[in-house]
């Protein structure tokens, strides 16, 4: 019975409308309600009326807007498309809004470009921005930013919504923390993490309040050409003498996009894709912690023939009785390394949290520091270059 009522309910909207064509509007109400109660009907209505079956995109499943996608319904193919990738099924999704996508309105456009921006989905997006198809707006901001354009060519609007310095003229350094890093990247995915480890950082701050303040990210685009050619990240710092450096700072945090973490003269390379640990335990190198696994053959031909204590977590014990509770540590093979606990450390494994030991060691070390930390100021003079430093009111060039 309910059956029968189904087709003689569609029946009679398929009469009302062959007999009278501008009753159309009257009956959309109605013709929404049935598609609503009875999605099975969804093709039929949209035949009827096309613009009932748009409010009713949300309810309709999958098949459904299948069937309508295929009659060139442009909404029912969004609402597909979006669906997938919520769903992380990138491949189902791009079936539906590549075919589709100049079809779309405006805000649909936006939002599924945004959406394959979260998803990193950066292949999809240069497809769109090569074929001059992605809309203006932040999608479009973010895909210049992914390919590491000039600073030149960022909406200086999109840059100060997502809190994103394009130049270092602005960035200043707090009197509040004993050291100041710059926070630097050459693409977009660094913007994001960076932020979140300075978001993560302000929450627990380590070793403890006011070691460390963060600048707001500052993009670079291209200039230093960062890579990992040799796995480890690098980047070709004598091009610093060409950049206007703030005064004040100690430090740089340079984000890029693939190979190893590792800090040299008081510069961290990290790539966007490393977690908040590794960040943290690359924090550590600034004030002269070293690894607790096995160190390179390179370092260890010179450090690991020290004598004594070399850094806040390591002993070489060449002639000389470790401090005592120091166990034997894997960082030099010559088997003369000492660290302060048997336990596993976050300089040993990355992963690892920061031990309230360690914790104490890193604020002795920046209170009473063994070694004085190398700036990156100085790392530059070792380079042989003389980059200006600037502030608001004046500029002063580096000299050896």
């Amino acid at each position: 019975m309910k059956t029968q009522a189904k087709v003689s309910f569609t029946a009679i909207l398929l009469l009302s409308l062959g007999s009278v064509p501008s009753s159309v509007s009257r009956y959309i109400p109605a013709y929404a309600y049935y598609a609503n109660t009875t999605p099975s009907q969804a093709t039929a209505i949209y035949y009827l009326a096309p613009s009932a079956i748009n409010l009713q995109h949300l309810v309709l499943s999958n098949s459904q807007l299948r069937q309508l996608a295929r009659l060139n319904d442009s909404n029912a193919a969004y609402q597909l498309a979006l669906r997938f990738l919520l769903q992380h099924d990138y491949t189902a999704a791009k079936l539906w809004w590549q075919p589709y996508f100049a079809t779309f309105n405006s805000a649909q456009q936006q939002t599924l470009a945004e959406q394959l921006v979260r998803a990193n989905q950066w292949l999809d997006i240069s497809y769109l921005g090569k074929a001059g198809k992605l809309p203006e707006g932040n999608a479009k901001q973010a895909w210049l930013l992914q390919q590491q354009m000039p600073p030149a060519q960022i909406d200086p609007a999109y840059a100060q919504q997502q809190q994103l310095a394009l130049s270092t003229s602005s960035i200043q350094a707090s009197s509040q923390c004993q050291f100041n890093v710059l926070m630097m990247t050459d693409h977009y995915k660094g913007i994001d993490t960076l932020k979140l480890y300075k978001q993560q950082y302000s929450k627990a701050p380590e070793p403890a309040k006011g070691s460390f303040c963060f600048t707001d990210v500052v993009y670079v685009a291209d200039k230093f050409s960062c890579d990992d050619s040799s796995g480890a990240l690098k980047c070709n710092w004598q091009n610093a003498a060409a950049h206007p450096w703030p005064e004040g700072f100690d430090f740089i945090v340079m984000m890029s996009k693939q190979g190893a973490a590792n800090v040299l003269g008081g510069i961290m390379h990290i790539n966007s894709s490393q977690s908040y640990a590794v960040f943290l335990h690359e924090l550590m190198h600034f004030n002269g912690f070293e690894d607790e696994y096995v160190l390179a053959e390179q370092k260890q031909q010179w450090l690991c023939k020290q004598q004594g204590l070399v850094a806040p977590n390591l002993f070489i014990a060449n002639k000389v009785s470790p401090p005592k509770g120091w166990q034997k540590s894997i960082a030099c093979s010559n088997q003369l390394a000492y660290k302060p606990s048997p336990n596993w450390s976050i300089m040993q494994y990355q992963t690892m949290s920061l031990s309230e030991q360690y914790r104490e060691l890193w604020q002795k070390q920046i209170n009473q520091p063994l070694t004085k930390p190398i700036r990156f100021s100085e790392y530059f003079a070792f380079l042989g270059l003389k980059p200006v430093f600037t502030t608001a009111s004046k500029e002063q060039k580096f000299s050896d």
